[in-house]
């Protein structure tokens, strides 16, 4: 509050706060030659004088309006907005105020003794010189801003752009090419284009597309500070997620606090001394107004000593009415602020006989809070000081919400740990620090394993629960100085600023490995969840912020890779091969839409007559530098990236549409596709192919498919379904690679299948192996009991194809036989098959 009070000689005057470069025309000057002036002065009003004496005033809308009649060279005195409305220069602001509240007007034009025009003032200008930045403070521009504005195609003319401000009566318009905003078009930029006589130019062509935003949320007090910084008179108004939502103007801004302005304040203070001298009756009805004050209303006399207080006085500070009067309202003060904030405070009030700011002052009770405090001079008719008058507003809640604000904006709303910004803050200081005094720095990439899963299995709720135990246990685990954040998702990310005097940190991130994987007790379930952490080490693996947090990225795919629950520091070698393997992936994206797939056929025979009898569609990808790249490497890599479908779809339509043109030709055999485990589980299989046979007019019986054992133990429900779907219809079904993974007889004698393919790894040593004899063997004899078809894969020598004819194996493929082969070769050798048995 105050503690001693300055001294005002005088009262403010028009004189003091009007513009004076009054800039003037006279009644016949043609509307073209206004227009004109208006636009090289960048102004928006014009005072129209004869003699120097005002008689008309003529606004930018006045010449908008009338060039869209068609009448630019009427004289002023024709459309004038006239008689004009004056004010004495000698006059006093507050008179100023009056006169545009009981007028109805927002502009005067400013004459001197003699009654010539010497200036204009604007009701803007009457509320500026008491400061209005306390209503600014507590508004945002959303309350205010136009939410539907008007808009206009880039590519119509300025002429079309004119009619829709004249019709909306507004002051601006959104600019918009191909669906986006792009820019604004105001009055000022159509004077300034009708000067140039481009009133027919297109405003794509003529108008800048940079577009200014302001936040929304954002205070009306901040909006001005960007419109003062960019001089603009109108912007676009945005949501958080950065979407255009209105336009605000700056008169917006002003109009939105003068009325309110007005009429409080001056009620309020500054009628203070009129109202001393006027009846008894509207004593009575100011002080009701100050009763009934949501804000905080403190009168003193010029002695400093207090006169009245509201009840909102009390209910801020605690203290009663009584317990104030006569005393000085330092009583109030908190001690945070020095003698020279209240040397500007006073100078403030000598030159413009008001203050208005943010300050910390103390309740009765002893707590300290922040306010915002507006402290006005009132005169007498001599410009004398009789009182001061403050008002002031508890800003506690408004701080705590800045408050929250900023968490939001430096931490991880559901963990509470710091977010990613806030680290990158943290892990510069550390980086730099460390160079400063030769020290090392850790960061670790923390990955929780297979956290998908818990989400699915258990919900997003108990998930969350999961996350907030996970980075509760690793902060507990860290030293004065070291950091855990969350990125977002299941990523947490340390920063370990001891390493030099911690040669253990071994030690330590493995006891974090098994901290973290104890049993998590959530709502009387028990939940274990593991990570994967990946380290790199500042100078020795990167010597910036980000490529050391990619290092880290790269030693948690090695973790991950090893078997989860693991920890791994950086390698470069085994970094080239991840960076490697990405490149391979983005490749791979592209791959499919450049067309480097083509399928690769090799063909099978009957073992009892030599005969072939179907063959095998293999996808082969040419890679533009690489060759030919092995299925084994972008297989795998393509069901990671869940590319695994498209490329499905193209094996599935190519190898039909093979089949069409064969049998255009006279060749008849079947074509056997590979279907991965993923397909299963992301489209219905069984109506895609069934849709590509009907495309291509083919019949089922000339196309099978393959399934690994692990389509019956990731989707045994879809599978299972697919099958039957498919059978039904004639096309054959067949396990591959019997043997190799979790092969149980449950799903071979409760699903329907016709084929079962010995993988290669039981045929190579087949010839020195009793064991590898006895286990294929036993496949074919369960096979035929379960009246499947037995087909050995990876045939390479005599020996083999007899030892397997002999144990009744029904088919064979394999390099003995012939390689997989282009299409047309596979034909020419469908044609010519030479006798192999």
């Amino acid at each position: 509050m105050i503690s001693s009070l300055p001294q005002i000689k005088s009262q403010l005057r028009v004189r003091h706060i009007a513009q004076s470069d009054l800039i003037t025309s006279t009644p016949d000057a043609p509307a073209i030659s206004l227009i004109e002036t208006m636009a090289n002065k960048r102004i928006g009003c014009i005072v129209i004088c004869e003699n120097h004496y005002p008689v008309g005033i003529v606004t930018r809308r006045d010449l908008i309006k009338l060039w869209l009649d068609k009448n630019q060279i009427a004289p002023a005195a024709q459309f004038m907005t006239s008689p004009v409305l004056t004010i004495s220069e000698d006059e006093s602001v507050d008179k100023a105020g009056l006169r545009f509240i009981s007028d109805d007007v927002r502009h005067l034009v400013v004459t001197n003794a003699a009654g010539e025009a010497c200036g204009i003032i604007s009701e803007t200008d009457v509320v500026n010189s008491h400061g209005m930045e306390h209503d600014l403070f507590l508004r945002s521009v959303m309350d205010i801003a136009d939410q539907s504005p008007e808009s206009i195609n880039g590519n119509e003319t300025v002429l079309s752009a004119l009619k829709i401000l004249k019709e909306s009566g507004r002051s601006a318009l959104f600019i918009s090419l191909k669906d986006k905003i792009c820019g604004i078009f105001t009055e000022r930029d159509a004077i300034a284009l009708l000067a140039s006589k481009k009133q027919n130019d297109s405003i794509a062509e003529l108008c800048s597309h940079t577009l200014v935003t302001i936040e929304q949320d954002l205070s009306l007090y901040n909006a001005r500070k960007v419109f003062h910084e960019h001089q603009f008179q109108h912007l676009a108004t945005t949501d958080l997620q950065g979407e255009i939502t209105g336009l605000i103007s700056y008169s917006d801004i002003l109009n939105s606090v003068e009325h309110d302005y007005v009429y409080r304040l001056r009620e309020l203070l500054n009628e203070r001394d009129i109202a001393l001298e006027q009846s008894q009756h509207n004593l009575r009805l100011a002080d009701k107004v100050i009763e009934a004050s949501m804000e905080a209303i403190v009168i003193c006399n010029r002695d400093a000593q207090i006169l009245r207080v509201n009840p909102s006085f009390t209910e801020i500070t605690g203290y009663l009415s009584d317990e104030v009067l006569g005393k000085n309202p330092n009583i109030l003060s908190s001690g945070r602020h020095n003698d020279e904030f209240y040397q500007q405070m006073w100078q403030s009030l000598l030159k413009k006989g008001l203050w208005q700011g943010e300050i910390w002052n103390k309740r009765k009770d002893g707590t300290v809070y922040p306010e915002w405090l507006s402290i006005t001079a009132i005169t007498d008719e001599n410009g004398d000081i009789s009182q001061y008058a403050s008002i002031f507003s508890d800003l506690t809640e408004m701080k705590k919400s800045e408050a929250r604000i900023k968490r939001l904006a430096y931490f991880d709303e559901l963990t509470k740990l710091p977010n990613r910004k806030l680290f990158n803050d943290r892990l510069q200081l550390s980086l730099g620090y460390a160079r400063e005094h030769e020290h090392r720095v850790a960061v670790a990439y923390i990955d929780v394993d297979f956290f998908q899963q818990i989400n699915d299995l258990h919900g997003h709720d108990i998930g969350d629960k999961v996350l907030k135990e996970i980075g509760r246990r690793v902060e507990a685990q860290l030293d004065d100085g070291d950091t855990v954040a969350r990125f977002g998702g299941d990523e947490f990310n340390l920063i370990l600023t001891d390493v030099d005097n911690n040669p253990h940190i071994s030690e330590f991130l493995n006891r974090l490995l098994n901290t973290i994987s104890q049993p998590i007790l959530i709502e009387d379930t028990e939940l274990k969840a593991t990570v994967s952490i990946g380290v790199s080490f500042f100078p020795t693996d990167a010597t910036d912020a980000e490529t050391l947090l990619k290092c880290a990225d790269s030693a948690v795919h090695l973790a991950k890779d090893s078997g989860r629950n693991s920890l791994r520091f950086f390698s470069l070698e085994q970094h080239k091969l991840i960076h490697s393997r990405y490149q391979l992936g983005s490749d791979l994206q592209a791959a499919i839409s450049n067309g480097e797939f083509q399928l690769y056929y090799q063909p099978k025979i009957d073992l009892r007559d030599g005969q072939s009898t179907a063959c095998e569609a293999l996808i082969r990808w040419l890679h533009p530098q690489l060759g030919y790249v092995s299925p084994a490497e972008f297989i795998p890599l393509a069901e990671d990236m869940g590319l695994i479908t498209r490329i499905g779809e193209f094996v599935i339509e190519e190898a039909c549409l093979q089949i069409s043109e064969w049998c255009k030709h006279g060749l008849e055999t079947t074509v056997a596709i590979n279907i991965s485990a993923k397909q299963f589980l992301h489209v219905d299989i069984a109506f895609q192919i069934m849709t590509m046979l009907d495309r291509y007019n083919i019949p089922p019986h000339l196309l099978s498919i393959e399934l690994t054992e692990s389509c019956f133990l990731h989707c045994l429900e879809e599978t299972q379904k697919g099958i039957n779907t498919l059978r039904n219809q004639g096309i054959q079904v067949a396990i591959d690679d019997f043997g190799t993974g979790y092969s149980s007889l449950s799903y071979l004698r409760n699903i329907a299948l016709d084929i079962l393919k010995i993988d290669r790894s039981f045929l190579v040593d087949i010839e020195q192996s009793d064991v590898d004899r006895s286990i294929v063997s036993s496949i074919i004899e369960m096979s035929h009991v379960l009246g499947l078809k037995v087909v050995a894969e990876g045939i390479e020598s005599r020996a083999q194809l007899e030892i397997l004819r002999d144990m009744g194996c029904d088919q064979m493929q394999g390099f003995l036989l012939a390689r997989p082969m282009p299409a047309e070769a596979f034909a020419h050798w469908y044609l010519h098959q030479p006798d192999t048995l």
